[in-house]
């Protein structure tokens, strides 16, 4: 062996076996190719940085912005408070209350269950698994149930101990909150809604010493609104409602929507790892614009009168159909009252369970109107089921509820057509007299019949008016001298004139859902017949608003005005944002013209000295013209006997020489046994409604003083007591309806007081009842030293007539002071000016 062999080559002290290096190891083609991948991955690296870079900040930078700020920052909104609607007098209609929705986490109350936690093998891993089950504990449970529901039933979070815990209301509740508390896996309930700010301080003390004396019960109220209508179903179809979003969505709510709701605010600030916000001076908050209020041309006492008066018409003459009722100024076309009835509440205004009776009359009254959705009972053979009355029968089966809530919440002045009758004649009139072809004293014949290409036409009850002016025509209601009237006008100039009334297009009133659907016929189609058949009132087809500001035109001087319901918009502070004002569309009829309609109008009414035409309507004291219409439904199946069903109208102006103001009824399909007229049927409303809304509006009076009049009380005793007050009316003598313990709608009077044959002066008023035979009794005040009128006052306060002799301060009284007396019995005061006066009360 070479002895110079590495392995026998002897080691230098301090030398030591060094390892090749790696680079020595690889090839240098190995080499370059690691240099290269190395390079390419630094560069895909950074085309992949950059690219993301780019996404991020360029193309994707404002999306990404935005993420970051929703995480970052908090954007609250500041709600606005709906604006609130106030009648002309200021009352609050509909307003916006602050309540509070009441919610639990069962899952974190401890005081609801009970919790265990259990050990098991996963059969799957072999390992031992921990489980938490937990036990509802029902005496807790139940417990809190009470407890709540007490709370909020009770109405103030108090009076706990004035529920009743055996009625429905409260087991209903109990079993609402035991079921939602039960579920204690759960971690949101709502367990009330909308319930005022007592009841929830109540409910939140509770759940909060609950928890300090036993275990935890997770329990909290969110603020949130409510549109409140204090007076429930008053002015329902006007006024309208929200939905559950807090949105207008009939009536006024939503014709106004965007005035009343204002702009949401919002705060925008920093928030926590928690979303909580950080207290920070660079907040940013945009304040929110309350919504504006609505003050109403409405005057709620005018409405309260109206809706009376037409709840009473519509039961005492089994209105099949409904009714509606206007209170109109003519000059202006302000709405003072305006109703559909029956109607809804719009504090729950899906519900119909009020006039559920009705509705379901109301759709077998009306079959032709809904025979097309299937909602009717049928036989095999495909025949309609019938019940005693010849009526269709709903199919119990049959989803009705849309139909009755779409039936309620229509506004029947603005939403559905309805043949006018004999009240067009008034706007016939107007067209004859403006156009030179009629005036006053224009004489034309009725026989009793007349025939019109092939048809022949009558008036009703087949009367034969024989000559008759103008005047005496529409006193007569004849339809053959308006006819006659129609044929001189010709299809062109009435078609002009009808159409200048307003007839053809929306009355533009500011309420929404005004039907654009009309129906009529122009100059072009307008034959013999049709022109005869329009004349009078029965082949076009108008809406109730059309027809009081075409009357309303014909006595105002000939304007055709825009009707309103919202007078003026103000804001919080009370200042005015918009003046809604009167606006005159065009002039109609000259001055002139309108000057007879009025004379015409008036000869109508009478005074209340005739048995025809609308003297039913006649409240003494004033000038009232009018005029009645009892219209033929066409487009409806016809009665029983034959005949068709009927609309029943009227309408009326006051003061007749000078008119302020127009007074309109319509019952829709009325079934009473006595009469389809509407001079029965409709008039004695209107005249109701004068003889309260007239003296409180203070309107002008004839100038008669009827106080020493002497008139002898009528005997009421057996009649419905809304005509038996017609009575009254015409005679100039005031009425009461006392109230009953039961529900006086269409009730007869059973005593009156003073009573009949009684000799009273004009003025008194007379008391109603409907349920006795003995009436009531009031105490009677003393007036020694009052003066006259204001003892008066303190009569009539006392529901006491009052006889005035001599002048001055009261010196005796015919009745004793403290004396239990008949309410509506009559006092004599004797005054002079010698009486010791005492103290009178401020204003």
């Amino acid at each position: 062996m070479d002895s110079r062999s590495p392995h026998n080559t002897p080691r230098r002290p301090g030398y030591r076996l060094r390892r090749p290096s790696q680079q020595a190891r690889l090839p240098s083609k190995n080499r370059r190719l690691g240099y290269f991948v190395s390079i390419g991955a630094v560069l895909l690296a950074t085309v992949i940085v950059v690219r993301s870079l780019y996404i991020i900040q360029i193309r994707d930078g404002e999306m990404y912005s935005r993420y970051a700020s929703s995480q970052q920052l908090l954007d609250l909104t500041i709600e606005a408070n709906r604006g609130e609607i106030y009648d002309a007098t200021g009352k609050t209609l509909v307003s916006t209350n602050v309540v509070w929705n009441i919610w639990c986490d069962p899952s974190y109350s401890t005081a609801l269950y009970t919790s265990q936690t259990l050990e098991s093998v996963d059969e799957a891993t072999g390992e031992i698994v921990s489980s938490t089950v937990r036990t509802l504990n029902e005496a807790a449970c139940a417990e809190i149930s009470r407890e709540l529901t007490l709370r909020l039933l009770s109405g103030d979070g108090v009076s706990l101990d004035k529920v009743d815990t055996t009625s429905e209301a409260y087991l209903s509740q109990y079993e609402s909150i035991y079921n939602m508390l039960s579920k204690i896996d759960s971690q949101y309930q709502t367990l009330a809604v909308k319930v005022n700010n007592a009841v929830k301080d109540s409910i939140v003390q509770f759940a909060e010493e609950y928890s300090e004396k036993n275990r935890r019960l997770s329990l909290d109220a969110s603020r949130t609104w409510q549109r409140s209508y204090p007076y429930g179903a008053f002015a329902a179809s006007v006024l309208g409602f929200c939905n559950a979003d807090g949105e207008g969505f009939y009536g006024l709510e939503k014709s106004y929507e965007s005035v009343l709701a204002g702009v949401d605010g919002r705060t925008v600030t920093i928030r926590n790892a928690w979303g909580n916000a950080i207290a920070d001076s660079s907040a940013t908050t945009f304040e929110a614009k309350d919504g504006d209020n609505l003050i109403l041309s409405l005057d709620a006492t005018v409405q309260e009168i109206v809706e009376r008066y037409l709840n009473e018409a519509i039961a005492a003459n089994d209105v099949e159909n409904r009714g509606c009722a206007i209170v109109m100024d003519v000059n202006t076309g302000a709405i003072l009252a305006m109703a559909s009835k029956p109607d809804f509440d719009p504090n729950d205004p899906n519900s119909y369970e009020a006039n559920l009776a009705y509705l379901q009359e109301l759709l077998c009254a009306e079959p032709e109107l809904y025979e097309q959705y299937g909602i009717f009972l049928q036989n095999e053979d495909g025949t309609y089921v019938l019940d005693e009355n010849g009526d269709r029968v709903l199919d119990p089966e049959a989803d009705c509820s849309g139909y009755f809530r779409d039936i309620q919440w229509k506004n029947k002045n603005i939403t559905e057509l309805y043949y006018p009758g004999s009240v067009f004649k008034v706007i016939t009139a107007a067209m004859g007299v403006d156009s030179g072809n009629a005036n006053y004293n224009t004489t034309l014949n009725c026989s009793g019949a007349y025939a019109v290409a092939k048809e022949t036409y009558r008036c009703a009850g087949r009367k034969s008016h024989g000559d008759q002016n103008l005047a005496e025509a529409l006193r007569n209601s004849c339809n053959i001298y308006f006819i006659q009237l129609g044929q001189r006008l010709g299809s062109s100039l009435f078609y002009d004139y009808f159409k200048s009334f307003g007839f053809t297009e929306r009355t533009g009133v500011d309420l929404p859902n005004e039907t654009g659907y009309m129906q009529y016929y122009t100059d072009q189609n307008m034959g013999e017949v049709e022109l005869a058949s329009s004349a009078f009132g029965q082949a076009m087809a108008i809406t109730p608003l059309q027809t009081c500001t075409a009357i309303a035109a014909c006595v105002n001087g000939g304007y055709l005005v825009t009707p309103h319901v919202v007078d003026r918009i103000v804001d919080n502070n009370g200042n005015v944002v918009q003046e809604i004002g009167a606006n005159v569309r065009r002039q109609v009829i000259s001055e002139s013209a309108s000057e007879t309609m009025r004379q015409i109008m008036e000869y109508e009414v009478g005074g209340g000295t005739i048995t025809a035409g609308g003297y039913r309507a006649y409240v003494a004291g004033y000038r009232i013209g009018g005029k009645s219409g009892t219209s033929e439904l066409l487009n409806m199946e016809r009665r029983a006997d034959g005949d068709y069903k009927k609309a029943a109208s009227f309408v009326a102006v006051l003061p007749a020489d000078d008119p302020e103001i127009l007074v309109y009824v319509m019952l829709d399909d009325p079934n009473n046994a006595r009469t389809d007229y509407s001079s029965m049927l409709a008039a004695p409303v209107v005249g109701n409604i004068i003889s309260e809304v007239a003296p409180y509006l203070g309107l002008p009076t004839d100038g008669t003083d009827r106080s020493q009049t002497e008139y002898k009380v009528p005997n009421l005793i057996g009649k419905e007591w809304s005509n038996a007050q017609v009575d009254l009316n015409i005679l100039g003598l005031k009425h009461r309806l006392m109230e009953s313990t039961t529900d006086n709608t269409g009730a007869l009077v059973t005593y009156q007081y003073p009573t009949a044959g009684t000799k009273v002066l004009g003025g008194t008023s007379i008391y109603l009842y409907t349920e006795g035979t003995s009436g009531s009794l009031t105490q009677v005040p003393d007036l020694t030293g009052k003066s006259a009128d204001f003892a008066r006052q303190m009569l009539t306060a006392a529901d006491l007539n009052c006889v005035v002799q001599g002048t001055g301060l009261v010196q005796s009284q015919s009745v004793e002071p403290g004396s239990s007396v008949q309410r509506g019995t009559i006092v004599t005061l004797i005054c002079g000016d010698t009486a010791a006066a005492e103290p009178q009360p401020a204003g």
